[in-house]
């Protein structure tokens, strides 16, 4: 079975992170979520988990998003 790519935005719990089909899917995503809040002067972080399924999603992400100073998406990660 094929890792999902669950995105975990701010300080969501685990069980609140939705599951993507790709690691892009989840990326834009996230990106339209920070650019409305960047619109506002606010700002906030992602993470992605690698898993199979909801019930194996650990704490520790496979990446980290954050909003870089031109609208792009920084990935930090594998």
């Amino acid at each position: 079975m094929k890792d999902l790519y669950f995105l975990r935005i701010g300080d969501d719990d685990l069980e609140a992170a939705r599951a993507y089909q790709t690691k892009a899917g989840a990326i834009a995503a996230y990106r339209r979520v920070a650019l409305e809040l960047w619109s506002y002067g606010q700002t906030i972080d992602a993470t992605i988990h690698l898993a199979q399924r909801p019930a194996d999603v650990v704490e520790c992400p496979d990446f980290v998003l954050s909003l870089g100073p031109r609208g792009g998406v920084s990935v930090i990660g594998a």
